[in-house]
Parts: C-alpha cells; structure tokens; sequence
C-alpha cells in the first residue's frame, strides 16, 4: 500500500521522472508545509493542523541533507497514509529493527517516493550505473538507504561499492 501510495503522489506532483525527487517541493503542492526547527527533539515531526489549520511538517536542519530529505518524505506519508499526528522521529525509528507499523510503511513510502522502483532500474539497466555511491549521489540518499533499497528491490550486493542485478 505505501508504495503505490507513493506511486500515486509521484505521478500527480512529480510526473516528470526526473531524481533527485524533492519531497519539500512535492509537499508544498500538496499543501503541506515543510519548516526547518532547530529546535527539534528527533528528526521530523508531522501534525495535521500544524499552521493556521494547514499541515505541518518540521524537520531537524542540523541533520545531513540527504538525511533532512528522507525526513521529509518519511513525514509525508504520514500525511499521504492519513496516520494523524506522530511523535517527533529519532533516528532509531528509521532503522529497520524498529517495529511501529505505521513506522515501516513511513519509510517504505519514503523509499519509493524517493528511489522510485522504474527510475532505479533504468539507472541500473539503462544507463549501467553499479556504483552504489554514484547510485545515491543520483538519488540525492545516503548510501545506506540506496544499499537497503537496492536489496529491497532484490539486487544482489557483493561488496560495498557495487551489486549485481
């Protein structure tokens, strides 16, 4: 369900195919606003009624960008999956040992909406990328994530650096 979910608000806001997605940019044409909170206990935070009534999601701008991405979209989710407002996320709930449900299906979304299962494959069987690091510099993710995404989507990792498909 996360995943066609992300499908769906790929197609309707980012139709073009084009990666790095941008998930802030994507939630702004949702209606959704995305703030920076220094302040921030954790890494994000989602609330329905955030803002004068609109949808509001913070993040930690003391994070890695890549990291501040995966955030944003990880909150989304909870926005696109109707969650209602969720706890600020530290970074163990990003970890797959981490058992909320609503938790998993936050990052299975976030992975799709930002390394769309078609746009990874054409980078891998179109255009030859198997560098793991060019493949996340591409995706604007951190390694780990592309290396999670990339098992996920069942390449094979021989070593870090590159897989096999």
């Amino acid at each position: 369900m996360s995943s066609n979910s992300a499908k769906k608000i790929l197609s309707s806001y980012w139709d073009d195919g084009s990666v790095p997605v941008n998930p802030t940019y994507i939630a702004a044409q949702m209606g959704v606003l995305v703030l920076a909170d220094p302040r921030l206990d954790g890494s994000g935070h989602y609330k329905p009624e955030g803002w004068e009534g609109k949808p509001l999601i913070t993040y930690s701008p003391c994070e890695h960008p890549v990291r501040q991405r995966f955030t944003i979209a990880h909150e989304l989710a909870h926005h696109v999956l109707g969650h209602g407002e969720r706890n600020r996320d530290t970074p163990e709930q990003f970890s797959m040992s981490y058992h909320d449900p609503k938790e998993i299906e936050a990052n299975k979304f976030a992975a799709e909406l930002l390394m769309p299962t078609d746009v990874i494959n054409a980078a891998i069987r179109v255009r030859d990328i198997k560098d793991l690091e060019k493949l996340a510099k591409v995706f604007g993710v951190s390694k780990a994530a592309m290396k999670f995404r990339l098992k996920e989507l069942g390449y094979e990792i021989h070593y870090i650096g590159s897989y096999h498909g």
